[in-house]
């Protein structure tokens, strides 16, 4: 069993399911109305097919798999790595929601933690997919989705200068913090570009 298995697609199945949910649901969290929650969850799955689905498929969902594999388009093995990919992201995807709940009172981690876990999330995405596509749209929809749900925070650069200007008034620690996090970031996108995508 799993002798033929593509290890590559299954972890990009996991990867996308947990991006999917992650985002998602702090799209829904913290959006004011469903409209702009339901745009950032569309976007953040529009990015995922045109990343993943050269790959994957981007099923990103069991009950797609399990169509593909009942029209004989994926053997039982590879539905079956799939399907336990996707609940393995998804249970990552909500873990760290509940890590940070940006916003929520019952988040596990606070202040400064979370906004360094945030940004190295935020920005871990958004190199992944600027590596992965030079497409306008795709990388303009990423930073939508990025910094609509709250983790707006992916430029180092930004960050530096804000935190200089910031430590004139002497309140640099969240720049700071953010900074850490968004290289943190840039090495893990890199990571799982040059790994699960390439």
């Amino acid at each position: 069993m799993f002798e033929e298995t593509n290890w590559k697609t299954v972890s990009a199945e996991m990867i996308g399911t947990l991006f999917l949910v992650f985002f998602g649901v702090v799209a829904f969290a913290s959006s004011e109305d469903v409209f702009s929650g339901a745009l950032t969850l569309g976007l953040t799955l529009m990015i995922l097919v045109h990343v993943f689905g050269p790959i994957s498929g981007c099923h990103l969902n069991p009950a797609v798999t399990i169509g593909v594999m009942m029209s004989k388009k994926m053997s039982r093995d590879d539905a079956i790595g799939y399907m336990g990919a996707q609940i393995i992201g998804a249970t990552l995807g909500f873990v760290l929601f509940k890590f940070l709940n940006p916003g929520g009172d019952d988040a596990m981690v606070d202040g400064d933690m979370a906004i360094l876990v945030a940004a190295a999330i935020g920005t871990m995405f958004f190199v992944m997919i600027l590596l992965s596509t030079q497409d306008p749209f795709a990388v303009g929809a990423t930073l939508f989705v990025v910094s609509s749900t709250a983790f707006g925070g992916v430029n180092p650069g930004v960050d530096l200068g804000n935190m200089i200007a910031l430590a004139i008034d002497g309140n640099a620690n969240w720049a700071f913090f953010g900074t850490i996090g968004s290289v943190t970031g840039a090495f893990l996108g890199w990571a799982v570009k040059d790994n699960a995508i390439d």
